[in-house]
């Protein structure tokens, strides 16, 4: 029905009548307004929080800013020229995406270092060179030493090395914006858009470093040649203190060093009660900037590994060592970008689509590689549910 005749109707009193079609456009129209008003709402609680954190903003870092948006800019309107100023990469492509700037890179290795457990707590050494991976020297054996006589003919030792080798894989992070968001002078949008990524690199790094079954990595938890302990029980909910107390036990001499446990934050309700025989709690809470302990070891808490609803018989579920030791992680510190504007994309919730076009809307996906191998197993102690012995 055209708008004439609804006018009609509405002045003569009569009951207007929406048509099918009319209907459909007024849901469409709902459903784009509420998703569009949703990412204006995180990115304005990305703001305030920006905003709230009462940092000076010197010079350089306004300059900074005005790079990253000019350098965003220029990608929205495929100017390659001026990107091609703003970057010092020289292999960048349409089709592949562009390096970041310098200062927008910086701010997200920040704040990945702020996030993630992972990139936290093993041994970073970034990649160099080209190629894909690189191998790396470990310690098979150690050099021996011998008891002589004076003047006898002395015994030659010599140490033994393996190699392991560690490969790089993408690792990518879309981020959806409106455009109008990329044009706010009253938003630090280095910041904003540093902790955004920042934030689903370090999750995704730790999910696999951490907890990966395979996929693309085994982490460190479910890595088969770790040191294997089983609780004498077959639900994490019946742990006890000698359990944690043997687990460390596990782990003899250097090993042993600076080793700490990791577990998911529910678990922490149980450990908090156990007690030895002395009665006294084995949990030392963190306190004036001093970490929470158990049995004298440091603890670190994480969502990405599994928690007493995971609870199953033979369940990996904490692991115990140290993982700057044992560990590394090790990235080519170019991050890619490419922006997208007719794409049709998925929420956060992994079922909504977003029309990026319909919607006034443009998408940064970013794309790192990024490598991790845990170099020395056996420094690893892993608990899981079950009989001793299994």
């Amino acid at each position: 029905m055209d708008e004439e005749n609804k006018k009609t109707q509405e002045k003569e009193g009569t009951t207007y009548e929406m048509t099918q079609d009319e209907l459909n456009n007024l849901i469409s129209k709902t459903v784009d307004e509420m998703l569009v008003a949703k990412f204006q709402q995180k990115a304005e609680e990305q703001r305030e929080k920006i905003l709230e954190s009462k940092e000076v903003v010197n010079e350089e870092t306004k300059n900074a800013d005005e790079k990253t948006k000019d350098f965003f800019k220029a990608l929205l309107s495929d100017d390659r020229q001026q990107i091609k100023a703003l970057t010092t990469a020289t292999n960048d492509t349409p089709k592949a995406g562009y390096t970041i700037p310098t200062e927008l890179l910086n701010e997200v290795l920040r704040f990945a270092e702020v996030y993630g457990l992972a990139r936290r707590k093993m041994r970073y050494l970034p990649f160099t060179g080209a190629g894909n991976s690189r191998t790396l020297p470990k310690l098979g054996s150690s050099v021996s030493v011998y008891w002589t006589d004076e003047g006898a003919a002395k015994t030659s030792t010599e140490p033994v090395f393996d190699t392991i080798t560690q490969t790089l894989k993408k690792l990518a992070a879309i981020v959806p914006m409106t455009e109008e968001l990329l044009e706010d002078t009253g938003i630090n949008l280095t910041a904003l858009i540093g902790e955004l990524i920042a934030e689903e690199i370090a999750k995704a790094e730790d999910t696999q470093f951490l907890a990966g079954t395979g996929s693309p990595w085994t982490g460190v938890l479910n890595n088969a040649s770790c040191v294997q302990h089983a609780i004498d029980a077959t639900s994490i909910a019946n742990l006890t203190a000698d359990d944690l107390l043997n687990l460390t036990d596990k782990l003899t001499g250097s090993k042993k060093i600076g080793a700490e446990f990791y577990w998911h934050p529910s678990i922490t309700t149980i450990i908090r009660q156990l007690k030895d025989k002395n009665d006294r709690y084995i949990m030392d809470g963190p306190s004036a900037g001093k970490p929470g302990a158990v049995w004298g070891f440091n603890y670190n808490e994480t969502e990405v590994l599994p928690g007493l609803t995971d609870d199953a018989v033979n369940k990996k579920f904490l692991f115990f060592g140290n993982l700057n030791k044992c560990a590394i992680i090790g990235d080519k510190k170019q991050i890619q970008v490419k922006m997208l504007d007719q794409a049709t994309i998925t929420d956060t919730d992994g079922e909504t689509a977003i029309n990026l076009a319909e919607q006034d809307m443009v998408a940064m996906r970013f794309v790192e590689r990024v490598g991790y191998v845990l170099a020395l197993p056996e420094g690893i102690a892993v608990l899981k549910t079950g009989r001793s012995g299994t």
